[in-house]
């Protein structure tokens, strides 16, 4: 931990409780989920206990702790604090979602507002608020149950028409269907109004926040003691029922993420665990909402915390209301409720951090730096290497993503050096230059990665080939000439750099430039990713239309040749038409999935025709402009395509990967989020707190660590690395890129046997069911199928019962030699390589 000076008399006691504090609330969590697990209490049950919670304890926990609160103690800027920062990120979540959207659904837009803004206040806050400043600031756990009426009483409301919106337009007639009853569209408005405002003033939390503050002007803080007696049993039993029911609802939930479903789930929970505490922070210091300085520092510490919980289950249940994302918000609602755990923790570990010395928290920070730096120029030599084997990095995107990483290394590099050298030297001032132009060349490479993700799916591949150029220019000129500016500037630093911020320093000028570029990079990809995702929908709108219209036989050949495709790759301009699918056989590899009904946005990319990938005519690219694009293209494609055995590569080896792309920016967008927020940070800053230090390190793990993350994303696709190793070993081995087998009489016994049986029995029956002829260019391969063609009917016939079994008993053939690959390089894989019979 960092070597700091705390204050001696609440900060040891407060972390001595919060460690007891966050304990118990997550073991009664998972003792719920394994009771849940095991059945030992079914759903039946389960709703019993979510009844007594919701309707009689929380109720009664509200109204007690409200009657009984000074409110005149509150301070209700700070409370106007808290509804300002969430009503940012509620309105900010319900546009980008409208905007993404296609078709708009203000119901998901609704319920996704709500998951970023409620926090499970009450369950997991209350615990860990009262234990953390049960010495300092007993009052903010009282704050909790005024803070919850934002989200209840003033947001939901707004929610809840979107879904009732979203509900009406999903009916798709002119009579809808309100709690039951079916009524006309003149009174629908009406009712849904009606409806909404039963549903706020009758949910017992908002009731009892009422009542509270009423029982709290009659009774004068002091409650009868037969009501207060009643009413303190139910609120005592509120805490461990909570907990325990959040676990049974966990049960069945963990399963549903996989795969292209865990982006929403993610954007959701970053939003919610890192946008909202930095939103909540910066909105309580300029408000000023304390009486002094100091007060003001922790009101917007403990703001910072109060953003960090997670979100509430009542956002389950609004979901499962209204049949809105049910599954997806179960699963980030789950997953929301463990990542919180240790950002919780570290949070209010660094809130107790009273008095820091700014020089043992740069040591510390210098060597947090120096050995994520070390990982991540590991984690960049390994994604280029596999780059470089499968040869991706030289087409698009991947070359983007490769300057990228490029950058990366650049900046560790830079930080290793800074860390390792020694600062007293004339030249040593130079040194800090090099990470920092390498860090905002990752960001501008983050926004051209964009860029060029979006023009590819909206325009075309001869129009991102044209404008790499000026891709290089921005993306390599910009940073050194912002770095050289920086040095200028900082002649006027007399501070050592062994004093300075690593994170910053050339101080103020760098955080100013750093800002600057900050925003411009976070709007243009932000802004680049809603479009992409916009035309993705429409496209993929568009090819499911195109499918029904290929499939009526009786208006198929007069449609197709009046569409015209909204993707300018399947635009007439490439001589395909729209509304057929391309037949498939022609090539092995090439148009894999072409026949496919799920829609692939990039088959033009990598084309059969020559005129592929260039733009539309309504681009105005005609007589020589296109010309020129057909010789840029086909350049392009004479690099991509030195590969003898091209037609062998996997068909997602020529995809541009969009979704993993997306993935990627979507983590970097949250890296310049925080960037951005320490920035800022750093220029109003007058002494450094607890949660300045947090976000130091994250911004530092964000910085230099963005390699680890391209790693987890592209790294790890081993098979795509193996095969070309094994022919680099084959070639320096024996000499020549061949398959070396053993002769007949060295085999195994199993071998033979199974050899002899399958040219007896099946061989005959196996080409004649797989085997096709397959031209790649002029060169026909006679009598040849895939590996996976060939392990599907060995399943089949029975010879195997899975495909590992399949794999093994092909090999068996091929070493004796029933099979061979048609260039006598490969042993038998389950993949889209073409083998042949001897």
């Amino acid at each position: 931990m960092l070597n700091v000076t705390a204050a001696p008399d609440t900060s040891g006691a407060t972390i001595e409780n919060l460690y007891p504090a966050l304990t118990e609330c997550f073991a009664i969590i998972l003792c719920g989920y394994a009771a849940g697990r095991m059945n030992m209490i079914s759903e039946t049950e389960a709703k019993g206990i979510n009844t007594f919670v919701g309707t009689f304890s929380l109720p009664s926990l509200i109204f007690m702790s409200l009657a009984q609160l000074d409110l005149s103690s509150v301070n209700w800027l700070f409370l106007l604090a808290i509804l300002i920062a969430k009503s940012i990120v509620f309105f900010s979540v319900i546009v980008v979602t409208l905007l993404v959207g296609r078709p708009v659904n203000f119901g998901r837009a609704g319920i996704f507002a709500i998951f970023c803004t409620q926090s499970n206040d009450f369950a997991i806050g209350y615990p860990i608020v009262a234990a953390l400043y049960k010495n300092s600031h007993p009052e903010y756990a009282s704050y909790l149950y005024l803070m919850a009426p934002i989200s209840l009483a003033i947001l939901n409301p707004i929610s809840f028409v979107f879904m009732e919106i979203g509900r009406r337009n999903g009916g798709g007639n002119t009579d809808f269907l309100l709690d039951g009853d079916l009524v006309s569209r003149n009174m629908y408005r009406f009712k849904m109004v009606v409806s909404v405002t039963k549903s706020i003033f009758l949910n017992p939390i908002v009731l009892m926040t009422i009542l509270g503050i009423l029982g709290n002007w009659v009774f004068r803080h002091h409650i009868p003691c037969y009501l207060g007696g009643v009413l303190d049993v139910l609120g005592s039993a509120f805490s461990a029922s909570a907990l325990f029911l959040l676990g049974l609802r966990m049960v069945g939930k963990v399963h549903k993420l996989r795969g292209a479903t865990l982006v929403v789930p993610g954007i959701l929970i970053m939003v919610k665990l890192i946008a909202l505490p930095l939103v909540t922070r910066e909105v309580v210091s300029i408000i000023h909402v304390g009486y002094n300085k100091s007060e003001t520092v922790d009101l917007s510490t403990y703001g910072f915390l109060y953003g960090t919980f997670p979100s509430a289950p009542t956002v389950f249940v609004f979901a499962t209301q209204y049949f809105i994302d049910v599954d997806l918000i179960a699963s980030a609602m789950v997953a929301c409720t463990f990542i919180s755990a240790p950002l919780m923790f570290v949070s209010a570990k660094m809130i107790t951090i009273t008095k820091t010395d700014p020089s043992e928290y740069i040591k510390q920070l210098d060597s947090f730096t120096l050995d994520i730096s070390i990982v991540a120029i590991i984690a960049c030599g390994w994604v280029i290497l596999v780059f470089i084997l499968t040869k991706k990095i030289a087409r698009l995107p991947h070359k983007i993503t490769a300057c990228l990483i490029i950058s990366q290394l650049i900046s560790c590099l830079g930080a290793v050096l800074y860390n390792t050298l020694p600062q007293k030297d004339n030249w040593s001032g130079y040194i800090p230059s090099i990470f920092i132009m390498g860090v905002y060349s990752t960001r501008l490479w983050t926004t051209i990665l964009a860029v060029t993700l979006l023009f590819l799916q909206c325009r075309s591949l001869c129009y991102v080939l044209k404008l790499q150029p000026i891709f290089f220019t921005v993306g390599w000129g910009i940073p050194a000439i912002l770095t050289v500016v920086l040095l200028l500037f900082d002649g006027k630093n007399h501070r050592p750099l062994d004093k300075r911020n690593p994170n910053f320093v050339y101080g103020t000028y760098q955080a100013i430039v750093a800002i600057a570029l900050l925003v411009l990079c976070f709007i243009v990809t932000a802004g680049c990713l809603i479009l992409q995702q916009r035309y993705h929908r429409r496209f993929t709108r568009y090819l499911d239309l195109a499918q029904d219209i290929s499939d009526s036989p009786s208006t198929s050949s007069e449609i197709e040749t009046n569409i015209e495709s909204p993707n300018p790759g399947t635009s007439s301009d490439s001589g395909i038409s729209p509304g057929k699918s391309t037949k498939c056989g022609g090539l092995p590899t090439i148009n894999e999935g072409c026949c496919e009904e799920s829609p692939v946005d990039i088959e033009d990319l990598f084309p059969v025709n020559g005129d592929t990938g260039l733009c539309p005519s309504r681009f105005g690219c005609q007589g020589p402009k296109r010309e020129q694009c057909q010789g840029i293209v086909r350049q392009y494609q004479e690099t991509i395509d030195d590969d003898l055995e091209f037609i062998e590569e996997e068909p997602e080896l020529h995809e541009p990967q969009f979704l993993r792309h997306t993935v990627l920016l979507i983590l970097l967008l949250c890296s310049m989020f925080v960037g951005l927020a320490i920035s800022i940070w750093t220029l109003v800053m007058e002494q450094i707190s607890g949660i300045y230090i947090e976000l130091s390190f994250l911004d530092a793990t964000l910085n230099f660590g963005q390699s680890i993350i391209v790693f987890g994303i592209f790294g790890l696709e081993v098979k795509e690395v193996v095969l070309p190793l094994l022919k680099l070993k084959r070639l320096l081995w024996y000499g020549s890129n061949s398959l070396v087998l053993p002769s007949w009489h060295e085999l195994s016994p199993e071998t033979r046997h199974i050899c002899d049986q399958f040219i007896t029995h099946h061989l005959q029956s196996c080409r004649n069911a797989i085997a096709t002829d397959k031209r790649w260019r002029i060169k026909v391969y006679k009598s040849v199928f895939t590996g996976i063609e060939f392990v599907d009917w060995l399943i089949t016939v029975g010879l195997a019962r899975d495909r590992g079994e399949a794999v093994n008993y092909a090999r068996h053939l091929i070493e004796g030699k029933v099979l061979k690959h048609i260039n006598g390089v490969y042993h038998f894989y389950d993949r889209n390589l073409l083998y042949t019979f001897v």
